[in-house]
């Protein structure tokens, strides 16, 4: 009986005749964290939910029972120091950080309008109108609404009944939205997402579990099992399309929604 979860899955990945590209074919997880695996190197994968996604889609591949897997990935890994285990790279920013304005930008942005306001009051002074006050930066000016003025003739009424629900304007399109994964708990699945032209995650998701990010233009995703996958929109669950081996879908801030 082999030793290690490394040799558990080597052993049983070559009794069953399959090659690691035939492992990263079937179970789209990528032949560096396959290697990584059958040699015990923890450093090199992700965090312990990560891995046992791997573990669980490599079992199923296999037709093995994942739970003496799991339970040896549990004992290896509790050996292993938690900084030496890494989170995927974060290439999309975080949803407060998405409309950030950087500190050093706020403060050239205020010294342009400094220097423009200087060049114009300068320009006021050589065509002889020095008597002129400098001008200052424009201030917004109040939101109260002023009080109607009133009149002798009498009011007229209004009441719901003269508005027309068809003049209501719908939101208009091109609103970020937030988009949200979740895996169904007795489930796993691959994904490749892509927001706004940048790969935000790929890999394997483990039952439970979700992700969520902000979309300011579109949103690609590839799903390597849509029966265990729930797609959000705003919270609203979108169909994933069932027409190809691995279903892509995309969706944009300019879709229409209801």
């Amino acid at each position: 009986m082999a030793d290690t979860l490394g040799d558990m899955l080597a052993t049983a990945r070559r009794g069953a005749g399959k090659t690691i590209a035939d492992m990263e074919s079937a179970t789209r997880i990528r032949g560096r964290m396959i290697n990584a695996l059958e040699k015990g190197e923890y450093d090199a994968l992700p965090v312990a939910a990560y891995v046992r996604g791997y573990i669980i889609s490599y079992a199923k591949y296999l037709d093995i029972d994942p739970e003496p897997l799991l339970k040896k990935y549990a004992e290896e890994s509790a050996e292993v120091p938690h900084e030496s285990m890494r989170l995927p790279q974060q290439v999309v920013p975080r949803r407060h950080e998405t409309h950030a304005v950087p500190y050093r930008t706020a403060v050239l942005l205020v010294a342009a309008i400094i220097v423009v306001a200087l060049v114009v009051w300068g320009i006021g002074r050589l065509s002889g109108r020095a008597e002129d006050p400098m001008p200052l930066p424009p201030v917004p000016e109040s939101t109260a609404t002023p009080e109607p003025e009133v009149t002798q003739t009498s009011p007229a009424v209004v009441t719901t009944e003269t508005l027309d629900p068809e003049q209501v304007t719908p939101a208009a399109a091109g609103d970020p939205f937030t988009l949200t994964v979740r895996i169904a708990e007795d489930g796993a699945s691959w994904l490749r997402v892509t927001i706004d032209g940048l790969i935000a995650y790929e890999g394997t998701l483990a039952g439970g579990e979700s992700k969520e990010w902000e979309v300011t233009d579109s949103a690609t995703l590839r799903v390597g099992k849509p029966t265990a996958v729930t797609v959000l929109r705003n919270g609203t669950p979108t169909e994933i399309p069932l027409n190809a081996n691995t279903p892509e879908m995309t969706l944009s801030v300019t879709d229409v929604t209801e």
